[in-house]
């Protein structure tokens, strides 16, 4: 998912600012299908974190998520039948991701391919530790820089029982962050300035410490991984990230225009380990 380095995080920030603020109007890509029956009724049903979303911000929602259900091709591998309810879930999550103005719907986003379970890929590449692996790796989901999101459907339906891991959430903020190619683990936003002292500080945080009570260590990886790991905090341990980290989740309550410690759907220990 990419190397990067703390320097990432304030690359071009104020330069950046003024040009990719305003650059992203909506756009519409060429429907590709018909959503579900009845799907809003199931989409309360299906996907819990929906309650983070507040009645004035509901039209909107539905709108991106029936955008996704439209013009994603779903795809199921290793014998996977997938079903409406898959394609409800899926797209109920990651549209939790589009409720701040001016949005468009993961335009570089085609195809969603969804396995029974966690996947191996070959990587030829070498990793973030310049060491290239003969056996192949275990995967819960992939993004890729164009065209389709893979994801563990086991791993999507546990996102929803509300284990700590979310992959919807996770591989979608990576495509967020490939909306500014230039940084890594920065979304187009209008103040990169004050994005990029708290996200740096906390990145740092991360690497010194490498068993933090909220925040998963893969994130400490790069800029990248970090952002798509706080955002999986962010939704599925808010009040937990909140306590442990409290200018970090007003980032992201200001970015992503929602506020999930205000809601309760599981119980999770504040001091907790991430495992």
């Amino acid at each position: 998912m990419g190397g990067g380095s703390v320097e990432a995080f304030v690359a071009l920030a104020i330069a950046l600012s003024v040009v990719l603020g305003w650059m992203f109007q909506p756009r519409r890509p060429r429907v590709v299908a018909e959503p579900p029956s009845r799907w809003r009724e199931r989409l309360t049903l299906l996907v819990p974190q929906s309650a983070f979303v507040a009645p004035a911000q509901r039209g909107s929602y539905e709108q991106h998520c029936e955008a996704f259900l439209r013009e994603k091709q779903f795809v199921g591998c290793n014998g996977l039948e997938v079903t409406d309810d898959m394609r409800i879930a899926v797209a109920g999550l990651a549209c939790l991701l589009l409720l701040r103005p001016y949005n468009r719907v993961f335009p570089a986003v085609h195809h969603v391919l969804l396995y029974p379970d966690r996947f191996f890929v070959h990587h030829e590449l070498p990793d973030h530790d310049g060491l290239v692996h003969d056996e192949p790796l275990e995967h819960l989901g992939e993004s890729w820089h164009g065209d389709r999101v893979i994801l563990s459907w086991r791993d999507v339906e546990a996102a929803l029982h509300g284990d700590e891991t979310n992959v919807v959430v996770h591989e979608f903020a990576h495509q967020l962050d490939d909306e500014t190619p230039e940084m890594e683990g920065v979304p187009a936003l209008q103040d990169y300035a004050h994005w990029a002292e708290i996200m740096e500080r906390e990145f740092k945080r991360l690497r010194r410490h490498r068993r933090p009570p909220v925040i998963d260590a893969y994130g400490a990886e790069s800029p990248g991984e970090f952002f798509a790991v706080v955002t999986e905090a962010f939704f599925q341990r808010g009040a937990a990230l909140r306590h442990h980290h409290v200018e970090l989740y007003r980032l992201l309550r200001d970015y992503y225009g929602l506020d999930p410690a205000a809601v309760e759907l599981w119980r999770h220990p504040l001091n907790g380990a991430h495992a």
